[in-house]
């Protein structure tokens, strides 16, 4: 009798197995699954950790080579048969060493790079038809950081983001540096919208289209997308709230750690344009020229050291993309009126004053004079500065204090004073600030630029971040990864971060001025940052912007 019965609890369990092994072979099988685009189909795979469906690579516009170098992008021209999507496109040139270095090759890099890709949880099925009543999920478009010079949206996997909320995400590349943001007089003769100096910008609001086009297919909602960007992503992002030709193709923005005042005018950009010209052996405006130069001399001689020169290649205000800075144009209520969350972390800059020498090492007898001269402060501006920043709030330490107001010139004040004015126009705004710090090698590195993206993409104990942080905190980091992923997708899905088992999270209000800590202790508090940053909006009205000017000597104003 026994024997009869374990024979048949065997068989149960083979037919259980057997329908799980089916189950997963579908599920492989739906990733395979080839999915339609304007351009032609394409096949993906399964994330093998994950078993989220990836496709990788997936060509959003034309290769902008040739003629086609400085101009908007153009649609592909297609493929036939099916495209297997199952490795990345490259990198837009870029110099080496995020963005300092010379490149000695272009090995992983091209011309060719306007790419996206594109994660979906597993067991959502594929070619999504109108008539399918099957359920279309929110959809995440990341833009990466980088100031505009280096990354790539390889770098960023969103498989464990899209598993966790329940939405697609998609990650994209656009051209950098001398690529993205060359402005030319001639460049903006030969273009049919007089624009000039946004290529980079322009491939952004391409691969925007190019996902409310075609996401449907993959599952993804085309009326529920999310703009989200950290740093020169989150710059993009507001240049993409600014900007008319994006208008209607997102319903909600993140914007994490950079704000709205990366964009110049038309004249700064040609005197650039002189510039790079001559480094590259070329006359001003020279197209037929500057197009001959290869990609690499472009990479080396045309794109500038940031630690030198600082973020020189930046937006244009060109009266097509935008008519002036991203944050001007907010102020006025000329840009798209959806809900925003923002916020930045406590010590984003702080730890970096080790690039600038002479800042680094200065005494505290010469703390204002220092200020003055790398500043370009008038009398009446280092008063209010050293109020603000009064060397006994950082223990009599020159290099503490550099580090506070760089963070606050460069980063925070910049993504405060967008947020506000969005404040200014609508309620459905959010503002937080990160604050995890428990980093090794380091002794008080802090809640540095970019930490907050390993929680965000679920990737705290993934690749390179598994040697950045302590073992021992581990429980820790996943605990703060679960309510950011819930905060990011729930704001994706309906604008609103909150939800059941999170903190609750009140809306920024001009008035009371709240924002959300995101720290093993998820707390809300007063910003108190209206102060500073009301002076750093003087400043920066008046003054070459903060990241130019920080550690070169200014003439006093």
């Amino acid at each position: 009798m026994r024997s009869k019965n374990m024979r048949g609890i065997y068989a149960v369990l083979v037919l259980i197995a057997v329908f799980f092994l089916a189950g997963m072979a579908r599920a492989e099988d739906a990733c395979r699954e080839p999915v339609m685009t304007e351009a032609g189909l394409v096949s993906g795979m399964s994330n093998p950790e994950t078993k989220a469906c990836q496709w990788l690579g997936v060509p959003y516009a034309a290769t902008p080579v040739g003629e086609l170098r400085w101009k908007a992008p153009q649609p592909h021209p297609g493929w036939s048969g099916v495209r297997n999507a199952v490795a990345f496109g490259d990198r837009c040139p870029q110099k080496s060493m995020v963005g300092i270095f010379n490149a000695s090759s272009l090995k992983g890099m091209s011309e060719d790079c306007l790419y996206l890709n594109i994660y979906r949880p597993a067991g959502q099925g594929t070619q999504v038809k109108p008539r399918d009543s099957q359920r279309l999920l929110p959809v995440m478009v990341w833009i990466h950081g980088g100031g505009y010079l280096f990354g790539s949206g390889s770098g960023y996997p969103g498989d464990r983001l899209a598993e966790f909320g329940d939405v697609v995400v998609v990650t994209i590349n656009y051209r950098l540096g001398v690529f993205g943001f060359l402005a030319g007089r001639s460049l903006r003769d030969e273009d049919p919208d007089k624009s000039t100096g946004n290529y980079g910008i322009l491939d952004m609001v391409a691969a925007v289209k190019w996902v409310k086009t075609n996401i449907k297919n993959f599952g993804g909602d085309p009326e529920n997308i999310t703009i989200f960007g950290e740093s020169a992503g989150s710059w993009a992002v507001c240049t993409l709230l600014a900007t008319p030709l994006a208008s209607g193709l997102f319903s909600h923005a993140i914007m994490e750690s950079q704000g709205c005042n990366a964009s110049e005018d038309l004249e700064q950009g040609y005197e650039k344009e002189k510039k790079i010209s001559a480094h590259l052996g070329c006359a001003p405006d020279d197209l037929a020229c500057l197009r001959k130069v290869p990609t690499l001399k472009l990479v080396n001689k045309g794109t500038p050291n940031f630690l030198k020169e600082g973020f020189t290649l930046v937006a244009h205000h060109d009266g097509y993309v935008l008519s002036d800075s991203p944050l001007k144009m907010i102020r006025s209520g000329d840009y798209a009126q959806v809900p925003l969350l923002a916020g930045y972390n406590r010590d984003e800059f702080d730890a970096a004053l080790f690039l600038f020498g002479d800042l680094n090492r200065t005494k505290p007898a010469q703390y204002h004079d220092m200020l003055q001269r790398s500043l370009g402060l008038s009398d009446a501006e280092l008063n209010r500065m050293t109020q603000l920043y009064p060397l006994s709030k950082y223990s009599d330490q020159p290099g503490k204090a550099f580090g506070n107001i760089a963070s606050d010139f460069g980063i925070i004040c910049p993504t405060y004073l967008g947020l506000a004015a969005v404040a200014s126009h609508q309620p459905e705004t959010y503002f937080y600030r990160f604050e995890y710090d428990r980093i090794r090698f380091i002794k008080n590195l802090g809640a540095l630029h970019s930490m907050e993206i390993p929680f965000v993409f679920n990737e705290v104990n993934s690749g390179a971040y598994r040697t950045l942080f302590y073992k021992h905190d581990l429980e820790d980091r996943r605990k703060l990864s679960k309510v950011m992923m819930g905060y990011w997708t729930n704001f994706a899905k309906t604008g609103d971060p909150n939800g059941p088992g999170l903190p609750e999270w009140p809306k920024f209000d001009l008035q009371d001025q709240k924002l959300q800590v995101l720290d093993i202790d998820v707390r809300t508090e007063n910003a108190q940052l209206q102060d500073r940053c009301e002076f750093c909006d003087q400043y920066l009205e008046t003054h070459s912007p903060f990241l130019e000017t920080l550690g070169k000597p200014q003439k006093k104003k």
